[in-house]
């Protein structure tokens, strides 16, 4: 590919990136009235739906080394291609499923279309910012990912909103909204270009062995260990946010179509929270995912404390809404932060190796912690399992500081030659 040409590629696929990302970063219309379509309308129990995103989070672990190596074969785009596809499958198999054997299988399709387009769309746009000082091309990968992760969210909010309203005319209409989006989607990612072929396909032996090497790099490497799993732990906490605030809304009496809104209102603050990632990062640096999970943890303590207080209604659930916004800002500061820590590590050599370990601690933290959560779920109200897993998050911050202290945020020279990346 010529010089010129290969400008142009990249400043087409670093312009369709947000937008692609707007459509395709999950699965919207959806996730607003989930819980109601499986259960109302598919017939499926709850402890079968918290089984089902078990097999979501195992589908996605056991497929990211096998999505890792198909992009030696079809490269970037078409590996991000391959994963909307699936996912149009997921939708068309969500609408005709009448039994848990159909759901369990949806799920394991979303599993792969996913573990496909995570290990594929970060480094598509990595490897379309040209060649630049890490620092300089770390800051374009971030003002582009947030951008379309924000655009995706306030999307979302409203796509929350319609879903509401619609699935009361005719349960399928968000449904097939979302399929909408996703054919959207998948039809944007036929339009990006792989840079330099060489870079996203070459043959299979040579791409194991820089696999291998990733790898490798990645079990000497204390910084990148450490990194992975307090990103990971994140990430685990989030996925239980998600599984407690529809229950504690409920459980305070909040009604379906103040949940609609206030699920509304936490998407588009996700959106607006996402644009002060790289502020938040500047300010407090290597502590910024300690502050994150503090958050999560002293949020998580107090929605559970004031659930079970004894205050006027309007006034618990305004308090609950506003801690719950807290913490949404805060996944959407760490969705744009861990992406930026991972691409300090640049090299078109490892990043998929990183990128594939990354989703695969994140799915097992996710899956330990969102079990441990049902457990407790199963032993206590959700006021008392909130606090209680609230608890559990500050031990775990503090644990994960301990651990980390000497490992993240250190000077460059600081580091010992384990932690850097050698070709």
């Amino acid at each position: 590919m010529a010089v010129a040409e290969e400008t142009k590629v990249r400043k087409h696929n670093l312009k369709l990136y947000p937008r692609y990302l707007m459509l395709g970063f999950d699965l919207l219309f959806y996730y607003g009235i989930r819980v109601m379509f499986l259960t109302e309308v598919k017939g499926i129990t709850s402890p079968q739906i918290l089984l089902s995103s078990t097999i979501y989070a195992f589908s996605m672990i056991i497929m990211q080394v096998p999505a890792t190596l198909l992009t030696s074969k079809l490269g970037y785009k078409n590996t991000a291609i391959t994963g909307n596809i699936l996912n149009i499958i997921w939708a068309l198999i969500l609408i005709t499923f009448k039994s848990f054997a159909g759901l369990a299988l949806s799920q394991v399709i979303s599993g792969t279309a996913f573990a496909l387009k995570y290990v594929s769309e970060s480094n598509l746009l990595s490897s379309s910012i040209p060649q630049a000082p890490t620092y300089q091309r770390n800051e374009i990968f971030s003002r582009l990912d947030k951008k379309g992760f924000s655009r995706y969210c306030i999307f979302s909010a409203i796509s929350t909103i319609i879903s509401g309203f619609l699935y009361n005319i005719n349960p399928y209409i968000p449904i097939f909204l979302s399929l909408i989006c996703i054919i959207a989607s998948t039809a944007i990612s036929f339009n990006f270009n792989d840079i330099r072929e060489d870079e996203s396909k070459q043959s299979f032996k040579d791409y194991m062995k820089d696999l291998k090497k990733g790898y490798k790099f990645i079990t000497k490497s204390k910084r990148l260990r450490a990194l992975l799993v307090m990103t990971g732990a994140v990430w685990g906490i989030i996925g239980l946010l998600d599984s407690y605030q529809l229950t504690l809304l409920q459980d305070i009496g909040a009604t379906s179509v103040q949940i609609g809104i206030i699920f509304a209102m936490f998407e588009l603050t996700r959106g607006l929270f996402s644009n002060t990632a790289i502020d938040f990062n500047k300010k407090f640096k290597n502590k910024s995912l300690t502050n994150i999970l503090l958050t999560f943890a002293i949020g998580f303590i107090l929605a559970g404390i004031v659930a079970f207080s004894h205050i006027p209604f309007y006034t618990k659930l305004i308090t609950i809404v506003v801690i719950l916004l807290v913490m949404g800002g805060a996944n959407a500061i760490d969705q744009i932060l861990a992406k930026k820590y991972v691409n300090n590590f640049t090299s078109s050599k490892i990043l998929p190796a990183i990128y594939s370990a990354k989703s695969i601690c994140d799915n097992l933290l996710r899956t330990v912690i969102t079990l441990l959560g049902a457990l407790v779920l199963g032993i206590y109200n959700i006021d008392i399992a909130t606090v209680a897993m609230g608890i559990f998050i500050l031990i775990l911050t503090l644990g994960l500081t301990v651990y980390s202290k000497d490992k993240l945020g250190l000077k460059p020279e600081e580091y010992t030659q384990k932690d850097i990346y050698k070709r």
